[in-house]
């Protein structure tokens, strides 16, 4: 819930900003619309891109579990990555982030349950669903210039920016976390067939 409440209050001061200062410009005549119109236009940008939002997480959700090669290079982290993800502050930031999963679909990636490798896999192709949600989220924003064509550079850039921000740093989460879990699964893996083979041996 606290992740959740920052993500709120974040949207709600981004909003604000957006309101305030064309409120400003168009009091000074500036711009050529009304104060009641900078407060519901962004409102509703916000809506149309969080259905945007919803309609890219449903999409992804359609792609099975099963066709998810999890050590594809396309999903592959590089080492200079996560160099850069800790100079950004990913440490600082990833536990904050709020994870939308666990409501959504009941897999919760906010932190690790279990080191069965079924699960561990689980939760590799997990944070590549996210990272592909939120990629899609970033792409479907654009969208919101044609949704919204009028007066882009007050309303439109903003919102886009912050769909873009809102987006971002989930994606660094879990390119910066992926590595990590793809090697405690192959670890357990590789545990678990020793052990099966030991067994089998034993038998013999």
């Amino acid at each position: 819930m606290l992740r959740l409440k920052g993500y709120l209050i974040t949207l709600c001061v981004a909003y604000l900003l957006i309101f305030l200062v064309n409120m400003i410009l168009s009091l000074c005549s500036v711009c050529g619309f009304s104060v009641l119109f900078c407060f519901y236009y962004p409102l509703l940008m916000i809506v149309a891109l969080l259905a945007l939002d919803f309609l890219a997480a449903g999409l992804v959700r359609l792609v099975p579990k099963r066709r998810i090669n999890i050590h594809s290079k396309l999903y592959k982290t590089f080492g200079f990555e996560r160099k850069l993800y800790e100079k950004l502050g990913v440490r600082w930031f990833k536990d904050k982030i709020p994870d939308l999963g666990g409501a959504l679909k009941g897999f919760a990636k906010a932190k690790i349950n279990s080191n069965e490798s079924a699960y561990l896999e689980d939760f590799v192709k997990e944070t590549i669903l996210g990272e592909l949600t939120h990629h899609l989220c970033i792409l479907f924003g654009i969208a919101i210039f044609f949704v919204f064509p009028h007066y882009i550079l007050n309303f439109a850039l903003p919102e886009f920016l912050v769909n873009i921000y809102f987006n971002l740093l989930p994606i660094i989460v879990q390119r910066y976390n992926r590595p990590k879990l793809l090697k405690a699964y192959m670890r357990k893996l590789n545990n678990e067939n020793n052990k099966n083979r030991g067994e089998e041996n034993e038998l013999q």
